[in-house]
């Protein structure tokens, strides 16, 4: 069980979140969000000029 444990804090950074939401990968991840956002706002503003 201590192993087990040991590797699960190992696994959590300092901050007590996961290694996954490391600022850059959160970056990206926001990023990502926008870009998208974007894109369904251009076909809309395409489709109402229709």
């Amino acid at each position: 069980i201590e192993d087990y444990c040991s590797a699960v804090r190992s696994s959590i950074t300092n901050d007590g979140h996961p290694p996954l939401e490391a600022s850059g990968l959160k970056l990206q991840s926001n990023l990502t969000l926008i870009e998208q956002s974007l894109e369904r706002m251009e076909k809309k503003v395409f489709y109402h000029h229709l």
